[in-house]
């Protein structure tokens, strides 16, 4: 296996533990213990914290080592009001020629966050939410709104991990099917009020929640 896909491999550890809360914000990451985990050498574990660094998911600090990124309240405000502009535009263009099977794929994604909702499961309900929005991304055209999206994204899903009892799986299902049916119908301005009201939506319930006091 060559050193880049090491890299790789080492940077999708540390950013899975880093979304799921396994790493904290603040606590250092330790090149050694993955370098053992990971059955590889220090240099590609190396490499990936520096990928880490420069998309802001880790802090390094010089002779001290490198930490997760503390998120303070104005930057999960941004970062959600980055997510709320882009990917209305996503859904803006996604909803011009969807094809048959992204349609399907998305109303099946609805069934299962509806049967998850009803039994309160949400992990699993943040699970096919992620592929929603996933599916989302893979219909726009525009590749670069993709490229710059993706990393926004795995900040919330680190952000919604941590504050579970402040989303409301009701609603915010219910904007989904309103995204879906907008997409339907090819109506491209409601399926970015749809999904721009959905981000907005989650980035009150996070300040109503409590994030500035709990972050």
């Amino acid at each position: 296996m060559g050193k880049q896909n090491q890299a790789q491999i080492a940077y999708d550890s540390i950013l899975r533990d880093i979304k799921e809360n396994q790493l904290t914000q603040g606590q250092p990451i330790i090149e050694e213990e993955y370098a053992k985990k990971l059955d590889m050498s220090r240099t590609p574990v190396r490499e990936a914290i520096r990928l880490l660094s420069v998309e802001g998911f880790v802090t390094v600090y010089p002779r001290k080592g490198a930490y997760v990124s503390v998120l303070t309240a104005e930057d999960v405000k941004e970062c959600y009001e980055m997510m709320e502009a882009v990917e209305g535009m996503i859904a803006y263009l996604a909803a011009h020629q969807p094809s048959t099977e992204h349609v399907n794929q998305l109303t099946e994604l609805i069934g299962r966050m509806n049967e998850q909702k009803n039994l309160s499961n949400f992990h699993q309900w943040k699970e096919y939410d992620i592929e929603f929005h996933r599916t989302l991304h893979r219909m726009c055209p525009n590749k670069l709104l993709i490229y710059h999206v993706e990393k926004l994204f795995h900040k919330t899903y680190q952000i919604q991990t941590r504050f579970v009892a402040g989303v409301n799986l009701e609603k915010a299902t219910e904007e989904h099917q309103f995204i879906l049916d907008a997409i339907i119908a090819k109506d491209s301005e409601k399926a970015r009020h749809y999904t721009q009201q959905n981000w907005n939506r989650a980035r009150n319930e996070l300040v109503n929640y409590g994030y500035n006091d709990k972050l």
